[in-house]
């Protein structure tokens, strides 16, 4: 007895000192849909019940658009495969392949009954391949918009063919201003490559420039102005000035209109006051017919003086654009440092 409990001690330490199994990572799974997308996900169920095959497809495609998820890729490809729309079926479905992966090596997690639904996929993906032609769109360039027939399809490269309907399309590229196009043909059942090629940027300058070697680039190329700095400066001052004087006079032809009409009120009052009808010849009346036109006066002098300072604030900023200085700019190295140089003239 004694000698079996000895024995039995190693085999337990043994196994408790092996490394515990590894456990595999579980794979990506589709995170549970929210209350619109459960919404549109019954909606789609219902139409499907009803037989609106193009209504339900059309909801699949916008939760495509918001969840990208491979479900919908599938029901995508198998709705556009019922209604008989073989480019979009073949898409789609190629689509599903690649987020999937396969029965016995799947990218994600899978339900119950994915072998017999993803072999439901693959036949009618062949049988969508039977109507439809395949373009291997190929650019020498990365990042490159690719269309085809007008229509955007990705950017460069692409991770899958571009599935056409038989016959002729015009393929094209765009990359920094650049546009490459060709036309391709492709038969149903058949695969076409189509290689792009965008022109590869210039060569960078030298790292050493030559020594001294001074370019110059005048900003503008008129003939050389014979100009003064006093006439601008003068035309300018004078604008300028007459501005603030005319504003002036405004300012003060407003206070006088304020307290000539003040004024023609109190003499409006007394008027009132002595007589019922104001007539000529009375102190008062002619007092309020004096007051009254000073109002008037000063009124309309200060409209017009206001009027003539912007006018000429406006002449003082048009004359100090139209009689500046002309600018050159001059751009080189000297030695091995560059320099640019800017100077002026009249």
């Amino acid at each position: 007895m004694r000698r079996s409990l000895h024995t039995s001690i190693p085999a337990v330490l043994l196994l408790l000192s092996s490394p515990a199994p590894a456990v595999a990572a579980p794979l990506p799974r589709r995170p549970p849909p929210t209350g619109p997308e459960r919404e549109m996900l019954d909606e789609a169920k219902r139409l499907l019940d009803e037989g609106r095959l193009a209504d339900a497809r059309d909801i699949h495609l916008t939760l495509w658009g918001l969840t990208k998820s491979a479900s919908d890729a599938f029901r995508v490809g198998m709705l556009s495969f019922r209604l008989h729309d073989f480019e979009r079926a073949a898409e789609f479905l190629s689509i599903y392949f690649d987020m999937v992966g396969t029965p016995d090596a799947p990218k994600i997690w899978v339900p119950p009954g994915f072998k017999e639904s993803y072999a439901l996929a693959r036949a009618n993906f062949a049988e969508a391949r039977r109507h439809v032609g395949a373009l291997d769109v190929r650019m020498s360039e990365a990042g490159a918009a690719v269309l085809v027939d007008g229509r955007q399809v990705g950017v460069s490269p692409l991770s899958r063919p571009v599935y056409v309907a038989p016959g002729q399309h015009r393929v094209s590229g765009q990359l920094a201003g650049a546009q490459r196009e060709a036309v391709a043909a492709v038969d149903a059942g058949g695969e076409r490559t189509v290689w792009l090629t965008f022109p590869r940027a210039r060569a960078e300058a030298p790292a050493h420039p030559p020594v001294s070697k001074v370019v110059s680039r005048p900003v503008a190329a008129p003939p050389p102005s014979t100009r003064s700095p006093a006439l601008r400066w003068w035309t300018v001052g004078v604008l300028a000035t007459t501005s603030a004087a005319l504003a002036t006079v405004g300012a003060l032809s407003v206070l006088e209109a304020n307290d000539a009409a003040e004024e023609r009120d109190r003499a409006l009052a007394r008027a009132q006051w002595d007589v019922f009808h104001c007539r000529p010849g009375l102190p008062a009346c002619d007092a309020y017919a004096d007051a009254d036109g000073r109002t008037k006066t000063f009124r309309a002098l200060s409209v017009g003086a206001f009027v003539g300072a912007g006018l000429s604030a406006g002449g003082a900023v048009a004359a100090g654009f139209l009689l500046a200085p002309q600018a050159k700019v001059r751009v080189g190295t000297v030695g091995t440092a560059p320099g640019v140089g800017l100077s002026f003239s009249w």
